[in-house]
This record gives C-alpha cells, sequence and structure tokens, in this order.
C-alpha cells in the first residue's frame, strides 16, 4: 500500500446519534486506505460535525443556508482533502446498518469529489451517473472489509 494518511476527527458525533454504531473507527481508516491508496491521494481527514456547523461550511462555500450530509475539499494539489459529514443530518434519513452504510457512502462520495468527480442530479434521480457507479461499486468492497 502507498503512503496514504487518513485521520478521523469528533467520532464521539456519531455515537451521540447512533450509540449501536458497529463499525470501528480503525476498520474504517483500514478500509479506506486499502480502497482508494492506488487512487491518486495522499491524505485526507474525515471530520464528523454538527449540523450547525455543516450548514455554516454550506453558507458560505455553496450559497446554501442548510445543513446537509456531506462536503469535501481539497487542501492543496497534492490530493489532499477534508471531507465533513453531519451524522445528526444523516441520522434523521438513515438508522441502525443503513445509518452505517450511509457513513462509508458519503466517505467514498466525499472522497471521489476531492478526485474530480462530480455529478449533476442527486443517486435518488440520476443513479446511472459514472460517480454514483464507481461510488456504489467501492462502497461494497468498503462494507466487505468493514464488516
Amino acid at each position: 500500500m502507498g503512503n496514504l494518511q487518513v485521520e478521523i476527527f469528533n467520532t464521539d458525533l456519531i455515537l451521540d446519534v447512533e450509540p449501536t454504531f458497529g463499525i470501528s473507527f480503525d476498520d474504517i481508516k483500514d478500509g479506506y486506505i486499502k480502497i482508494f491508496s492506488e487512487y491518486d491521494i495522499e491524505g485526507i481527514n474525515i471530520v464528523f460535525v454538527k449540523s450547525e456547523y455543516i450548514q455554516e461550511l454550506n453558507n458560505e462555500y455553496r450559497d446554501i443556508d442548510a445543513p446537509t450530509d456531506v462536503l469535501s475539499f481539497n487542501v492543496d494539489e497534492k490530493k489532499e482533502g477534508e471531507i465533513y459529514i453531519c451524522p445528526e443530518y444523516v441520522y434523521e434519513n438513515f438508522q441502525g446498518d443503513a445509518f452505517e452504510e450511509e457513513i462509508l457512502r458519503l466517505i467514498i462520495h466525499g472522497t471521489l469529489h476531492i478526485l474530480g468527480y462530480d455529478h449533476t442530479e442527486s443517486m435518488n434521480d440520476s443513479p446511472d451517473e459514472k460517480m454514483f457507479k464507481i461510488q456504489e461499486e467501492l462502497l461494497l468492497k468498503y462494507k466487505k472489509i468493514c464488516s
């Protein structure tokens, strides 16, 4: 494997909304490295945040004054990035195993944006878009690694 560096911050926010979260954060980190070490990315920070904070970021960077599930940012040209995920927002739509799967999906989704992929519609509206197909293929691998 390459030298891909992964850090995860504020894991307590996941456990606050879903105390039975069953995936270890070490497995999330190890699985991420296994999946993305072949991609052109060197470092990633996965940051769990409260809905107020992600709403501020969404407003500042996308002019949308509302919370969202995930935002990602390129930090520099060396393919380093940060993924902000709001567990509270995710939990409103996904509980139990679906919550765990959605957290993994959002980590992949944010990473694909950092790698330059984009989509024009939501996954529900346009599941055949290239980015979503790659995302779902990677999610299957990620879930196997983390189970």
